[in-house]
């Protein structure tokens, strides 16, 4: 109730005209009484105003809002409510809560609502059915007030078919998700395993894995543990911080090795080849080939080399004595054509001789017949 209100009461009591009044005072009377009058007139139509003003907001609500009683009986709703069910109104006022849900849930409904039955602001999934028999799943917020003195129960219905459609989605979605995840999953263990597989046979084998920093000196960030079955150095050493790369290749070769670098590096390639020499842990030197890749940073900055070096030295050397026999071979082949060729030279002044003497040979038979005389038979033998 207002305030103005209560304050006025006491005063129209207090103000009533009296047998002793004269005129003025029962004029003062008369507007007092219009005046509280007016009041109540605002008062009602303010209390009016509010009340449409909520039952407009009621009956625009997309949720379905019942007004029932302890034990069921349904005693208001909204248009919501009537549209979510398929009922009018005054079908639903004759109605229960037990006559809106299937028959294994109104079987487990109580037969009385106890104020501790009555979970506030809390939804309850449930199911309701509809006029035409097809059922609907709801969430359902009940609350217990007081209406006049009576306990009621506000209940406040949620359709949530569409909710539970994309949830059986998601679910569905999910559980593909899941199974190409669990098949993704086993298709990197299977190759984790193998390249696993891979990285024992091939740390194990001849190659030995380098990570250089790009810095003066390549100094080593990584190395893989074979570097001391095919080099003698233990991996620590190899990275440690007063150890570079470039210690251990052979003088003639650092020079060259570094410029070939530059050229490659200028010429934006991401991985190229080259071969010299490093010295082992016994300060032998070995021939290696090494296949190297660039990596660089999200500005194109190089920062580090990777290497493959595999030691050749033995290939090296088998070259060496093929080149040494080789040469061996254009030695004897040379003398050997020389050889022939005086060979054939001096065939061919024999065969000259030879052809001169038959021709002075023929000019003395005849000058002989010329001369009257007969040579002798057989002929001149050729020189020797």
């Amino acid at each position: 109730m207002d305030k103005s209100m209560k304050d006025e009461r006491p005063a129209a009591e207090n103000d009533s005209p009296s047998p002793a009044s004269g005129p003025e005072s029962r004029k003062g009377t008369l507007s007092r009484l219009r005046k509280r009058d007016r009041h109540r007139k605002e008062l009602t139509e303010a209390l009016r105003e509010k009340y449409l003003q909520c039952a407009a907001i009621v009956d625009n609500l997309k949720d379905g809002v019942f007004v029932e009683t302890v034990r069921g009986r349904i005693l208001d709703v909204n248009a919501a409510a009537c549209r979510m069910l398929g009922y009018s109104r005054e079908e639903l006022l004759e109605m229960t809560v037990g006559d809106l849900v299937p028959p294994e849930v109104a079987a487990s409904l109580p037969a009385k609502i106890q104020a501790l039955t009555v979970r506030e602001g809390v939804y309850v999934e449930t199911v309701n059915v509809r006029k035409d028999g097809t059922r609907i799943p709801v969430e359902v917020s009940n609350t217990l007030i007081k209406i006049g003195g009576e306990k009621r129960v506000i209940a406040v219905v949620h359709d949530i078919s569409k909710r539970l459609e994309n949830r059986k989605k998601l679910i569905a979605s999910h559980q593909k998700l899941e199974e190409k995840v669990r098949r993704r999953t086993e298709e990197l263990d299977r190759a984790n395993r193998e390249l696993l597989a891979e990285h024992r046979l091939f740390i194990g084998g001849p190659t030995v894995v380098v990570k250089w920093r790009a810095a003066p000196g390549w100094p080593v960030e990584y190395v893989s543990p074979n570097v001391e079955k095919q080099f003698g150095y233990p991996p620590g050493e190899f990275t440690a911080e007063d150890f570079t790369f470039e210690e251990i290749i052979h003088p003639e070769d650092r020079e060259p090795i570094a410029r070939e670098i530059k050229d490659h590096v200028a010429a934006g390639r991401d991985s190229y080849e080259q071969v010299y020499r490093i010295a082992n842990r016994d300060g032998d030197y070995r021939w290696v080939i090494d296949f190297t890749v660039v990596e660089k940073d999200s500005a194109g900055r190089i920062t580090h080399y990777h290497g493959y070096i595999l030691d050749i030295t033995e290939r090296k050397k088998t070259e060496e004595e093929l080149k040494r026999h080789r040469e061996h071979l254009e030695d004897l082949v040379e003398k050997r054509t020389a050889e022939l060729t005086g060979m054939v030279d001096a065939m061919a002044r024999r065969v000259v001789r030879t052809s001169d003497l038959e021709i002075a040979v023929e000019r003395l038979k005849k000058q002989l017949r010329a001369a009257g005389l007969e040579p002798e038979s057989g002929g001149i033998p050729p020189p020797a």
